[in-house]
C-alpha cells in the first residue's frame, strides 16, 4: 500500500494505459481523481471494479484552456496532489506533407501544452507543500522517426525536454519530475492503425514479445513511489528496447 491516502492525478485514465495506471495506484490505497474527455468512458472505467469512495471523475476537455482551468482546480480542491501522471495523449497517423496546421496544433495541444500547463498549475501546489512525484507519459517516437506521426513523436520529444526542465525548477522544493514511455498497446488510438503496423512495432521488440499488460503501471508507480526518491529528470523506457538504434542482418554477424 505504497500510494496509501495520497491524491493520485490522471490524465487520460479512460485509455488503455490510463485504465491501468487507475486500478494499480488504486490497489495500493491511492485517491485517484481521473480526468478524460469522455465523461461515459470515465465512468465505465469506475464500473471495472475501481473503489468508487476513492476515486472522483472529472471530464476535461485538455485541448482547450477551460478544461486544463477546471481540472488544475478540481486537483488542487483540499490540497497539493501527490502524485501527476500525464498520461492523456493523441497520435493520428498522417503523412508528414499531408499534415494540416489545425491537426499540427492539436497534437500540440493535447500532448505538449496541457502537460506544461497541469505542471505549472499542479506543480506550484506541489512546491508550496514541500514533496510531490509527477510522470509525463511520452513514448520512443521521441527518437524515432516515423514518417506518418511526426507532429507526434515532435510533441513527445518536447514533452521529454519540459520534463527535463521542470525537474531542474522544482527539484529544489522536494518534486520530482521524469517521463516514461509505454510499450505499444494496440487500441490506444482513436484512429485505424495502418495495416501491419502493430506487428512490426512487437517485431522490434528486443524481448520478441509485446507487452504484459500492467507492466507499464508498475514503471510508473516505480517512478511516483518513495523507492525512487532520488530520480528526477530521467527518461525510463518501458518499450522492450524498441526504440535503440541498430542494424540487423547476416553482415552484422560476421567477422571483418
Amino acid at each position: 500500500m505504497r500510494f496509501s491516502g495520497r491524491k493520485v492525478v490522471i490524465t487520460g485514465a479512460a485509455g488503455v494505459y490510463g485504465r491501468e495506471l487507475a486500478a494499480a495506484f488504486a490497489a495500493e490505497g491511492a485517491m485517484l481523481l481521473l480526468s478524460d474527455r469522455d465523461e461515459a468512458d470515465l465512468a465505465a472505467a469506475v464500473s471495472a471494479g475501481l473503489p468508487p469512495d476513492r476515486v472522483t471523475l472529472h471530464a476535461a476537455d485538455l485541448s482547450q484552456d477551460a478544461g486544463i482551468d477546471g481540472l488544475i482546480a478540481a486537483a488542487l480542491a483540499g490540497g497539493a496532489p501527490d502524485v501527476l501522471v500525464n498520461n492523456a495523449g493523441i497520435y493520428p497517423f498522417i503523412p508528414l506533407m499531408e499534415v494540416t496546421p489545425a491537426e499540427y496544433d492539436r497534437i500540440f495541444a493535447v500532448n505538449t501544452r496541457a502537460p506544461f500547463r497541469l505542471m505549472q498549475g499542479i506543480g506550484r501546489a506541489m512546491a508550496e507543500a514541500g514533496r510531490g512525484a509527477i510522470v509525463n507519459v511520452t513514448s520512443s517516437a521521441a527518437e524515432v522517426i516515423r514518417g506518418n506521426g511526426v507532429p507526434y513523436g515532435a510533441s513527445k520529444c518536447a514533452l521529454e525536454y519540459l520534463s527535463r526542465a521542470f525537474a531542474v525548477e522544482l527539484g529544489r522544493h522536494g518534486v520530482r519530475v521524469n517521463s516514461a514511455r509505454p510499450p505499444f498497446a494496440e487500441g490506444s488510438a482513436l484512429v485505424t492503425m495502418p495495416p501491419g503496423y502493430a506487428e512490426a512495432v512487437v517485431a522490434r521488440s528486443l524481448l520478441g514479445r509485446g507487452r504484459r499488460p500492467g507492466a507499464f503501471a508498475d514503471a510508473v508507480l516505480f517512478l511516483c513511489s518513495d523507492a525512487a526518491d532520488s530520480i528526477t529528470g530521467a527518461v525510463l523506457d518501458a518499450g522492450g528496447g524498441g526504440a535503440i538504434n541498430r542494424r540487423e542482418g547476416p553482415s552484422t554477424r560476421v567477422r571483418g
